[in-house]
Formats: structure tokens, sequence, C-alpha cells
């Protein structure tokens, strides 16, 4: 009984509170229980944080990482194509399938009065198969799109990952780019706890992974050559070796990961920092693969190329029934973890 797989429930410990996320042992992970009674709970709703029993606070962290990756080009030419990347990412997720698929909500200037005046887009990604198997098993089949809104106010950029079912869920993206190598100490300004739990971590673009899923033939920077510019191409180390003349910027990203939820957090935030990591990496990658699509484009020509891409990637996106995430009303509607659907 306790060793069938429930896609759509989790087992908890009436006795001591413990929720244990096992899908093969389903037994009690406090060990101080020693008669642990399970029962069934749904899980299909947004979850309600707790903290483990007998813990405190300030053991619990968030991740706060800050990667910084240098691309030959100087920030006028990345902003360009940086936009174009985006877009052209977007169409090819779609046009790929594997369950992918971007709705874009809103994209319309903004003169932020913090950042000042830039580009606001607010999107929903639809992920599906694209997150690992254990994770999977636990959301409903709607419940598979994320929600992304982005303040594109160059040099600066900010945007915030949210996840309906998981009201506690974020992830904060917070991006300076600066004509460097990657030498400023504390570009976000970053005091007290916050910079001293910060992590930072550089991104060779042109190191090999041992994933060969980040790999492409039109992104093998390699062996890339700008017939436009002449750059390329990049081997491992290429910062020491590039050329005086050749431009080069970087582009820091303080990223923060918070998954507020006991059984789950350090295995859902330790994959979502892999998965920034993987995408920073393969993003300007591609950006610079591309340099000879994008290069010469002034920045309305991107525009118009980004609001066409955009389009098309959502009207393609919506005729898929599937992709059809949960409404405010169904989530209220849906029993919470809390509330007990099955029997001792």
């Amino acid at each position: 009984r306790l060793s069938r797989p429930f896609p759509q429930a989790l087992w908890v410990c009436s006795a001591c509170s413990s929720r244990p996320v096992n899908r093969i042992l389903y037994s009690c992970i406090e060990q101080t229980c020693l008669t642990p009674r399970l029962r069934q709970v749904s899980i299909r709703s947004t979850l309600a944080p707790e903290k483990p029993p007998n813990s405190h606070s300030g053991t619990q962290m968030t991740i706060c990482k800050e990667f910084r990756i240098c691309c030959p080009c100087s920030v006028e030419e990345y902003r360009r194509g940086q936009r174009y990347t985006t877009a052209r990412i977007s169409k090819m997720e779609v046009q790929e399938g594997n369950g992918a698929g971007v709705e874009v909500i809103e994209n319309k200037p903004v003169d932020h009065p913090e950042w000042g005046p830039g580009q606001y887009t607010r999107k929903r990604f639809h992920i599906a198969k694209r997150v690992p198997s254990w994770l999977r098993y636990l959301l409903p089949k709607s419940g598979s799109a994320i929600c992304e809104e982005a303040y594109n106010c160059f040099p600066y950029t900010h945007t915030t990952v949210t996840f309906p079912l998981f009201a506690k869920f974020k992830i904060t993206i917070q991006t300076w780019h600066v004509d460097d190598r990657g030498e400023k100490e504390n570009v976000h300004k970053l005091e007290g706890k916050a910079l001293s739990k910060r992590q930072v971590e550089y991104i060779d673009i042109a190191a090999k992974r041992p994933d060969e899923a980040l790999y492409s033939n039109e992104s093998d920077i390699n062996s890339f050559v700008s017939q436009k510019t002449g750059r390329g191409p990049l081997q491992e180390g290429w910062l020491k070796t590039v050329d005086a003349k050749t431009p080069v910027m970087c582009a820091y990203k303080l990223v923060t990961i918070d998954f507020p939820y006991f059984g789950l957090r350090t295995k859902v935030e330790n994959f979502l920092e892999g998965y920034e990591r993987n995408l920073f990496y393969t993003a300007t990658r591609q950006l610079f693969c591309w340099l000879d699509e994008w290069f010469g484009m002034s920045m309305r020509d991107v525009e118009d190329y980004e609001n066409a891409t955009f389009s098309e990637a959502t009207e393609a996106t919506k005729q898929v029934g599937k992709y059809s995430g949960p409404s405010d009303s169904t989530l209220s509607e849906t029993p919470t973890l809390e509330e007990d659907t099955g029997s001792e």
C-alpha cells in the first residue's frame, strides 16, 4: 500500500507531523518517531511552507549566487544581441515541442522610477516535460507553467520568476552589464549578511561541460568565426588570449532562489541553481554564435523582430490545448496540503 506512487498525493506522518517525500520508501523521516502513522494528503494546490520539527529559522538559507559571464562584445552590442537571442530562443522552443512553449502576456516600453526607461515583459513559460521526473510527479498536468516578469532597463535588468502552485517560491535575477572582464568586486552594492552569503562563480562560455545536451552545431563557439567582425573562434580560457582590440563585457547576474518548503527545499533549489547556470551558459554561447545575424541591426530592427517572434510563439503555444495553465479560481478551489484526503 505504501510502495505505490501517488503523482497527485504525498504521505505525511500524523504522529510527528513530518513530511516524507521519498516516493520509494514511504517511511517517517523523523528518526525520533518510533510509531509513525502515515496518511495521504493532496499536493495539487499551493503548498504551505513549514519548518521541520525542532528546527530554527536561522538554519534555512536561500541560494544567493553571483554568476559572472564575459562575452567578446561591447555592452551596447550585447543589448541588441540579448533581445534578439531571447526572441529567437522562444521561437525555437515552440518549434521543437517537447512540452515547451511561451506566452507573452505583455511587452511594452516602461519608465521605471528607480531603474529608468526600458522594456517590460510578462511571460508564461510552459515547461511540462522539461522538469526532472521526481518534480514532475508533484505537479498536476495543468500546473507546469511558470510566470516571469522582466524589466530590461539597460545596462540593468531585473527578472522575477514565480510558480502559481507554490506561493512562496521565487527566483530573482538582477544583472548589471559592464564593459570589463568581471573584475568588479561588488557591482550590486550588497551589504552585511547579503554580501557575506553571496557566492561568486565565473562561467567560461568556451569551456566544455559534461552535459552534451548543452551543445548544438549552430552554437559551436570553439569553431565559429564571425564573417562581419572577425571575432572567434573561442577556446577555454579565451579571456587570457583575446585580442586587445576585441571588446569584452561582463554580465554580473545575481541570482536569489527561495523555495521555503520543507522536504523539497534543498533538492529544488539545487536543481534551479544548475538550471540557471546552464541557461546563462547556453544563451551567451548562442548570442555570440548568432553574431552575424544581429550585428548591424538597429534597436528598432531588433524590436520589430522581437514583436513578430513573440506574437508567433504566443499564437503557436495557445493553439496547443494542453498548455492551458491553472487559473486563479482553479487554484483556490483545490484542497491544500493540510487537508487530509485519505485514510490512516
